[in-house]
């Protein structure tokens, strides 16, 4: 009996020494990383799965904005300014009186003139009135050939002196016209260089107009890259004061000498400014955009890190955080996309570089992605 209740507690001690080792055996997690495995905490807007992509070739320019049309006036006659109507900054009309000078001496000088001009008119009547008189009497002999030559002489010589004093009568006019200034065409003053009272000579500088309507991108591009660039091809570019607006310009002309210091070659592109946003002397900054594209896996600029020379990102592979080294090639500007090799379309990529310690921790991601 007692063997036989030795039996049946040995038999229920072997079944609870094995339960006991079973509860006490170390579960073995369903996950393939350890809960003390250092993580990285990302969210879903700090990556980014890559895409083939096409991009074209964006070469880069900068420059300085002028305007097409830009002209200095200036005094056309000797005088004193006796009023300017027009500063800076204020849009005129075309023909409009911008500087009128002193016209009191030149009206004189025109009174002077037709004065002159009458008088002519009259001695040439009369130098006619004593030729038409000689004519018969020399054909009847009483008059000699030297009276008709001489009479002719006087009618020639009064002609002569009516032209002449048609001709101050014009001068005079002229300058007087000339007094007042006018705009050659609609624009903006940009400079005012006299002011009422000043004495000026012909040629003395006044005001300096501009036309907005249209201006021209000046850019520079790397002698380098001038082959890719033809005439009729868009500049696309932002300029000073306007960094969150693209405007474009079609190239009109290409010059065909590099600048000795820089080895750059100006590139000339004409800009519609109907909005009058652009002004001149402004900084640009663009892209020139080849027509030829190439296709291939593209990164945001913002994902690449140059690292001892080389560039890098940092993909998401097997849940961890690796940095992979990539080569750059194309670049679309207006997108901040770059072509790069060492990459699979799919992957995911980090917006941002993060920090060193991050590198080969596993991922984990705040919204459950």
């Amino acid at each position: 009996m007692f063997a036989s209740l030795c039996k049946q507690q040995g038999w229920h001690i072997s079944l609870g020494i094995i339960l006991l080792t079973i509860w006490l055996w170390p579960e073995e997690s369903t996950s393939k990383y350890s809960s003390s495995d250092p993580f990285v905490e990302l969210s879903s807007v700090d990556v980014v799965t890559v895409q083939n992509t096409r991009i074209a070739q964006d070469i880069a320019v900068t420059g300085t904005i002028a305007p097409v049309r830009q002209t200095i006036l200036n005094a056309r006659v000797l005088g004193e300014v006796k009023q300017v109507f027009i500063r800076e900054g204020q849009s005129v009309k075309a023909g409009q009186v911008l500087v009128v000078q002193d016209d009191r001496d030149l009206v004189a000088r025109l009174q002077q003139a037709e004065a002159s001009l009458l008088t002519a008119k009259a001695e040439l009547a009369l130098a006619q009135q004593n030729l038409d008189r000689i004519k018969p009497l020399q054909q009847q002999n009483y008059a000699s050939s030297n009276d008709l030559a001489n009479a002719e002489r006087q009618v020639d010589i009064r002609h002569a002196q009516v032209k002449s004093a048609e001709v101050s009568v014009i001068q005079a006019k002229q300058q007087l016209a000339d007094m007042a200034v006018r705009a050659p065409y609609a624009g903006t003053v940009s400079e005012r260089l006299v002011d009422a009272g000043q004495s000026v000579a012909p040629n003395t500088p006044l005001l300096k107009l501009v036309d907005l309507s249209q201006v021209e991108l000046v850019a520079q591009v790397a002698a380098t890259e001038v082959a890719a660039i033809k005439v009729g091809q868009v500049i696309y570019f932002t300029a000073d004061g306007y960094a969150d607006q693209t405007f474009a310009g079609r190239i009109t002309r290409i010059n065909p000498v590099a600048k000795a210091g820089s080895r750059r070659v100006d590139v000339y592109a004409l800009v519609n400014n109907q909005k009058g946003l652009l002004r001149g002397g402004l900084f640009a900054k663009g892209y020139v955009r080849d027509d030829q594209a190439q296709q291939g896996v593209a990164v945001p600029f913002s994902a690449v890190q140059e690292r001892q020379g080389q560039k890098v990102v940092h993909v998401i592979r097997d849940n961890r955080l690796v940095a992979q080294s990539v080569s750059v090639g194309r670049r679309d500007e207006a997108k901040s996309l770059a072509l790069v090799t060492g990459l699979q379309a799919g992957e995911r990529v980090l917006l941002l570089p993060p920090l060193p310690q991050n590198e080969g921790r596993i991922v984990r991601f705040k919204d459950g992605r």
